[in-house]
């Protein structure tokens, strides 16, 4: 498995997409099909769900972020469709750590677990302030922090065992000194592990090292991308170097992680670290893991939105056909940038729609795990020279060149042996 490197700008550009109608390009609504029985443990991972409920108005020109609370919905119920027995969140539940949010939320995951899903949770930067650490653990306390057999007492950080398991929750800040109440106030500017944090992730995985159990580690915060080791960043976590190595050292094969808002995978001296894609964003997805004796097997999963709306009762247009909508939105956002890049850098009719189907080609292979084997047959479509040609000067040139150079197969499912063994 190769490093995978993405810019940081990257995690600001995919954003939010919705169907306006633009010149058509065909986009093909992939089928979601249930995953086969699980191979031992099935652990589900989602990350950045920004439940917004005061973010609700629905008609022309909404995005995602107006279906917050569906989606939320809808991933609970494809999570169990799919057979999995745990959920682990990695932060950035709600879009703002008010307690209306929180409280809404955790009375979903309330009902997930009446219905037999075991629900894991962990701050990001978004959930605390106005809230406090101590508010959070409160809230959430049926949601690991109650089960958990050891806390650390200085951040949200906590683990619980089960199954021969060992999860180990990691709360890597980033949400400022304010919402502190654990410990002492800082100033930390980035994301931050504490030495008394690491010192007590350390006994924890020590004990588990002695006790003969598999250990699955979690944060919200990157550790292996490069944007992640640049101080002010705004993916930086201090000491993340050191937990990295700790991991590596108690031989942890797999990190968990979100917060850059894309589906990535990251591997650096025998260490995997997956990133969980945002929530509100096509295609609206998340990780799930089969855990089994020999390994660790990844998939992706795209949510079932039409299928569960239509169990639910929902009468929304935009959620019985979601797929298409999301769909037809990554299209008409290829086709509104290439526009956009061809005002400065012009481009003829042909070629606008040539470079837009390009784009569209590139992103959708990308989200759908396919981009690897299909980089020649994409390279080679007319609107590829033209779509260069447009971006210069633009990120958008230097990011999409960066993800046909880079791509690797592994977004699309990988195996990895507890060892740190991949194939």
């Amino acid at each position: 498995m190769r490093k995978r490197i993405i810019p940081a700008l990257l995690a600001l550009l995919f954003t939010l997409f919705a169907g306006c109608g633009a010149e058509p390009i065909p986009a093909e609504v992939p089928a979601a099909t249930p995953f086969p029985a699980p191979e031992g443990l099935r652990v589900a991972v989602a990350s950045d769900l920004h439940l917004d409920p005061l973010n609700t108005e629905k008609g022309e020109g909404a995005t995602a972020v107006q279906y917050s609370l569906e989606l939320a919905d809808a991933l609970l119920w494809d999570v169990r469709q799919q057979g999995a027995e745990i959920l682990l969140l990695t932060g950035d539940l709600v879009n703002g750590g008010k307690a209306v949010r929180h409280e809404l939320l955790a009375e979903k995951l309330r009902q997930a677990e009446a219905e037999g899903l075991s629900v894991y949770v962990l701050p990001g930067n978004h959930d605390l302030g106005p809230a406090t650490q101590s508010e959070f653990a409160a809230w959430y306390a049926d949601f690991g922090y109650s089960e958990a057999y050891s806390r650390d007492k200085t951040s949200l950080s906590y683990c619980v065992k089960r199954d021969g398991l060992l999860l180990l929750m990691l709360d890597t800040g980033g949400y400022g000194g304010a919402a502190i109440d654990l410990t002492a106030p800082t100033e930390h500017e980035d994301a931050f592990l504490s030495d008394s944090t690491l010192h007590w992730a350390e006994a924890r995985l020590a004990e588990a090292e002695q006790e003969g159990l598999r250990v699955l580690c979690a944060g919200h915060y990157n550790l292996l991308p490069e944007i992640a080791r640049q101080p002010g960043s705004g993916f930086y976590i201090e000491n993340g170097a050191r937990l990295a190595e700790l991991l590596r050292q108690y031989r942890v094969p797999l990190y968990l992680s979100g917060h850059m808002h894309l589906r990535a995978v990251y591997e650096d001296e025998g260490l995997t670290e997956l990133l969980t894609e945002f929530l509100l964003s096509y295609p609206s997805g998340y990780s799930v893991l089969d855990l089994t004796e020999e390994g660790i097997r990844f998939s992706p999963r795209r949510i079932d939105v039409d299928a569960w709306a239509a169990q639910a009762g929902e009468t929304d247009p935009v959620l019985l056909d979601f797929a298409r909508w999301q769909q037809e939105g990554l299209r008409d956002y290829a086709v509104s940038n290439v526009a956009f890049m061809a005002e400065k850098n012009h481009l003829s009719r042909r070629e606008s729609r040539d470079a837009a189907a390009f784009f569209y080609a590139v992103m959708d292979a990308y989200w759908d795990g396919r981009l690897a084997e299909r980089r020649a047959e994409i390279e080679s479509m007319p609107g590829c020279e033209p779509f260069f040609r447009a971006a210069e000067g633009y990120a958008y040139g230097w990011w999409l060149r960066d993800l046909l150079d880079t791509a690797v197969p592994e977004v699309g499912g990988f195996w990895l042996s507890w060892n740190g063994g991949n194939s």
